[in-house]
């Protein structure tokens, strides 16, 4: 295969546009890892927080 048959998300791009589409791409995905987390953490935090109340 020559570079023209590649599957271009494969192709590393060099123009500044791409750039900041990746760069946009790995904020959105961070930024979403980073809420899931937060969720996460409020909802084991009220679990053990209604533990304690309940189990007393």
């Amino acid at each position: 295969m020559s570079d023209g048959d590649k599957d271009p998300v494969q192709r590393p791009s060099s123009s500044s546009a791409g750039k900041r589409t990746r760069l946009n791409a790995g904020r959105v995905a961070l930024i979403l890892v980073g809420t899931v987390g937060v969720v996460a953490f409020i909802l084991y935090a009220t679990i053990v927080f209604y533990g304690l109340l309940m189990g007393s």
